[in-house]
Parts: C-alpha cells; sequence; structure tokens
C-alpha cells in the first residue's frame, strides 16, 4: 500500500479513478482494522452480587445459578468473537481489494509504454 500512496504524487496516477477508489477502500479497511481492535467489554462473573444474592440459598441452587451465569457468559463471549471475526475478515479483504484496485490503478495509465524510453540493441 505504501508504493501505492507514494504513487499518488504522480498525476496520471492519482487522477484515475480506479486508484481513487482504491484508496477509499484502504481507508474503509483501516477503520474496520481500528474497529475490530477496539476493545470490548468482556462478560465476567460478578462474584459479590452472586455472594449476596446465595447468602441463604442452599447449595443446589447456588450451583445451579453459577452454572446458568457461566452459561450466560459463555454464549455472550462467543457472540463477542464470532463479530469480532467478522471485523477482522471484513478488514482483510478490504485491504486486499484496495491493494489490488491500486494497483490496477497504478499500471492503467502506465499502459504499454513500459518500455517505451528503453532502446533495444540486438
Amino acid at each position: 500500500m505504501l508504493v501505492g500512496l507514494g504513487a499518488t504524487a504522480h498525476a496520471a496516477v492519482s487522477d484515475g479513478i480506479v486508484f481513487q477508489i482504491g484508496l477509499a477502500v484502504a481507508v474503509v479497511a483501516a477503520l474496520l482494522a481500528a474497529w475490530a481492535f477496539l476493545p470490548r467489554r468482556f462478560p465476567v462473573l460478578e462474584v459479590e452480587r452472586l455472594r449476596q444474592a446465595n447468602l441463604t440459598a442452599s447449595e443446589a441452587e447456588t450451583r445451579l445459578e453459577l452454572l446458568d451465569t457461566q452459561i450466560v457468559m459463555v454464549k455472550e463471549a462467543a457472540t463477542l468473537v464470532r463479530h469480532k471475526g467478522w471485523r477482522v475478515r471484513a478488514a482483510v479483504g478490504s485491504l486486499a481489494t484496495a491493494a489490488a484496485l491500486v494497483v490496477a490503478g497504478i499500471l492503467t495509465p502506465i499502459g504499454g509504454r513500459l518500455h517505451a524510453g528503453r532502446i533495444h540493441s540486438r
């Protein structure tokens, strides 16, 4: 991507619509990546609340409530991880798309002029 960003100095490249779309997609990829790695509130066991709620409960009731709480925590954590995974996959896909568009945007203006300045002698 740095090569593509450096190519923005060349007017023939940076004025191309494919290149500009590639840069926009790169910005989207960066935002998705940042969103994916932002800290989330992870479910934790609130031991003090559990203790206060079960001071007079039987051991069996307390164990059942503890198990139910752990099940809810695991489901919430699984949902968080699944969403984070989707955001990471979207960021990587966007980055790959951006790279392809930037390369296409760089190569399109060059066209057949890759060897225009060279003299071929035999």
